[in-house]
């Protein structure tokens, strides 16, 4: 495997859990966090005739929809990891603990430390939340954290043999496809667009899938011009 950073598509999934809080002997000078690292990698191959981020971001995103990457070839990469940090101490800002998790979380799944800046964020507030009422005994100078991340990750493959070159994941809908959308009346409260997670305002006009389900029209035809399925349920329509 190669030593440069993978490039992450999307955000990182990633879920912590406590472990264990123990007390440090009087000889340690600070607090500890002891991490468990279980990271998945997941390389995607892309089609090389994407043309900008836009096209990028809308691939993935029907990748993600399809929950199956499209049948896009892929490959993971499993990490487990263990770390033991300094931290939770008055002498050290927040922003220089994330930089030192996020940075020391990089070497370990070859990804840049900027990229999982969120994933550090979160295990910094997991670990001070746990501590909140703790009260060291006479005995004791700090407090050990041992914690479990869980990390998944879905990377670019920019390299790819020309035999093995993929299509797009988004096809659109055909135009008359389009044309052919249902125009809807809201009467009800609560009918949510899906595609810009906004309430579609009761008395205005909507259009609405075979599917049943109704979006507002800019939203929607933007969609189905660049995929056929339904956001909600991946009803194809024609393309």
């Amino acid at each position: 495997m190669a030593d440069e950073y993978w490039d992450v598509l999307g955000d990182p999934y990633y879920a912590t859990r406590i472990l264990e809080i123990s007390e440090l002997p009087e000889t340690a000078v600070k607090s500890q966090l002891w991490l468990d690292i279980y990271a998945t990698v997941t390389q995607i191959v892309l089609p090389s005739n994407l043309e900008d981020d836009e096209d990028l971001e809308d691939h993935y995103k029907v990748m993600m929809l399809e929950d199956d990457h499209m049948g896009q070839p892929t490959e993971s990469f499993d990490y487990h990891d263990k770390l033991e940090i300094d931290l939770l101490t008055e002498d050290r800002s927040k922003s220089s603990i994330l930089a030192t998790i996020s940075k020391e979380l990089s070497k370990s799944i070859h990804v840049s430390s900027q990229d999982l800046r969120c994933v550090a964020a979160t295990i910094v507030h997991d670990a001070s939340r746990s501590l909140v009422g703790r009260v060291c005994t006479s005995g004791s100078r700090g407090l050990r954290v041992h914690m479990e991340a869980c990390i998944k990750i879905d990377a670019i493959v920019e390299d790819v043999a020309a035999d093995d070159e993929v299509q797009p994941a988004f096809v659109p809908a055909s135009k008359s496809a389009i044309e052919k959308l249902e125009r809807v009346r809201v009467e009800t409260a609560g009918v949510c667009c899906s595609v810009c997670i906004a309430e579609i305002a009761v008395g205005s006009e909507g259009r609405g899938l075979p599917c049943s389900h109704i979006y507002h029209e800019a939203c929607i035809v933007e969609w189905l011009e660049k995929s056929h399925f339904c956001p909600l349920c991946r009803f194809s329509l024609p393309a």
